[in-house]
């Protein structure tokens, strides 16, 4: 059950189970939860197995059906143990099943000596956020994890392409601070939408996945998403999308889309 005072945190801890709030949910379906909180948890489980001197550079996160609005527990492990490349696998799940996966590619990382005019530079994002004039999406009074988020939209360079800036306002777990790497797993989610112009009244498009190659961890709170969505028409897509702080691109996004009228 959802805790009904909880209104500072998008998960509560109770013991070994991450319960959500109201802040947890999703915009497609009552009573389940919202990717970006998912795919945050997953990289807070990852976190735990990542050792000094290394970080993530990949984190692929598979969301296996809906995941309901109820208390999850996660696990996870190190796949392949290594002192310059490992790989973790995180999961949640409820008391009978694996809801969503995640696994996360490590690398070790030291100076190079001689490297100086091979490195590759910040590429500044286009825009610059505004403060918001209030929580939610463009805007829009929608419920679940959408009330937790910043957003700062600026004008859609083409019909494929648009561009906004997003900010958590909420810890995703209360008495926690929200590291860099779970910040950008949770809010990178918004890459499948960011880009996307389709009808939302008329279309469901759904992201299964997420996929992030991870050139440096965030700098700043605020997290921009330049994104391009293409559809087909056997109702697959893809969307892409570079991911930003406010010193420069520090991502890159893949998602696969499922889409469908609605009814």
């Amino acid at each position: 059950m959802i805790p009904p005072d909880a209104r500072d945190a998008i998960f509560c801890r109770d013991g070994d189970w991450l319960v959500p709030t109201e802040f947890a949910g999703g915009p497609w379906s009552v009573g389940a939860q919202h990717g970006g909180p998912v795919a945050g948890l997953l990289a807070r489980s990852v976190e735990t197995c990542v050792p000094p001197g290394m970080r993530v550079t990949r984190l692929a996160v598979d969301l296996l059906g809906e995941v309901p609005l109820e208390p999850l527990r996660a696990e996870v492990e190190v796949v392949r143990p290594g002192k310059r490349i490992a790989l973790v696998r995180a999961r949640l799940l409820d008391d009978a099943k694996v809801l969503a996966g995640a696994t996360a590619q490590l690398l070790r990382t030291e100076p190079i000596a001689g490297i100086e005019r091979w490195l590759a530079q910040d590429v500044p994002h286009p825009s610059r956020p505004e403060e918001p004039r209030g929580a939610g999406w463009a805007g829009l009074d929608i419920p679940g994890f959408a009330r937790a988020v910043d957003f700062s939209w600026h004008e859609e360079t083409d019909s494929r392409r648009s561009i906004m800036w997003t900010r958590l306002r909420l810890p995703l777990v209360a008495g926690e601070t929200t590291s860099p790497l779970v910040r950008l797993a949770s809010l990178s989610d918004f890459a499948s939408g960011a880009g996307n112009a389709l009808d939302l009244r008329r279309f469901v498009s759904i992201n299964p996945d997420l996929t992030l190659h991870i050139e440096r961890e965030p700098r700043s709170d605020w997290i921009g998403i330049e994104g391009s969505t293409e559809v087909r028409a056997d109702g697959t897509g893809q969307s892409l999308g570079s991911v930003y702080d406010l010193h420069g691109r520090i991502a890159r996004a893949q998602a696969s889309l499922y889409v469908a009228a609605r009814g």
